[in-house]
């Protein structure tokens, strides 16, 4: 299990680089699905809807915990860029450190990973959006240190797992402006 969560979070910082890098954006909070108990324990993972500043931004985090619930999932990785949320949700501060976060959680602990970037502005996108080159920090690894309280919210959701019909959940999600992309087996 641990090489592929490796693999994962290893997928998932390239994947950010290329967004900052040829669309100039960050990746939207993600939560990549896992069930240890099968044979191909990946399942795939969901991306968070559009929000607005706010409650918005904090509803539509603890939903991202709704589809692995109906699933009874026994693991995730929930990521996000940090600056990029805490300034959606509106904290205190003036400005945040960039960094991909991958939280490797269980269902009695979590792992955050933090890996650092300080940005460079690059060309502009086709789509008229400065590009931005991030050089990465040193990561670091937290057990178990306290979570945003949306991000706390994820997991709560999740831990209690919902005997729910799973494609009506899916639908409902999807509507909702949630996009999955799951493994066909």
């Amino acid at each position: 299990m641990a090489d592929l969560i490796e693999t994962l979070s290893d997928i998932v910082l390239e994947s950010s680089e290329a967004l900052l890098g040829e669309h100039g954006v960050c990746p939207r909070p993600q939560v990549h699905i896992l069930a240890e108990d099968m044979d191909q324990p990946y399942v795939g993972f969901v991306t968070c809807r559009l929000f607005y500043r706010g409650a918005d931004a904090a509803s539509a985090l603890a939903n991202l915990g709704l589809f692995p619930s109906v699933l009874m999932a026994t693991r995730l990785l929930v990521v996000w860029e940090d600056c990029d949320l805490r300034t959606a949700l509106e904290l205190p501060g003036e400005s945040f450190p960039t960094g991909v976060v991958i939280l490797d959680a269980s269902l009695d602990q979590h792992t955050l990973n933090w890996h650092p970037f300080d940005i460079e502005v690059g060309r502009t996108s086709p789509h008229g959006i400065p590009t931005v080159n991030p050089h990465w920090g040193t990561s670091a690894r937290y057990e178990n240190v306290q979570l945003l309280a949306p991000i706390e919210e994820i997991l709560q959701v999740w831990r209690e797992f919902r005997h729910e019909d799973i494609q009506e959940t899916a639908i409902k999600l999807q509507e909702a402006g949630y996009e999955f992309s799951m493994i066909e087996y």
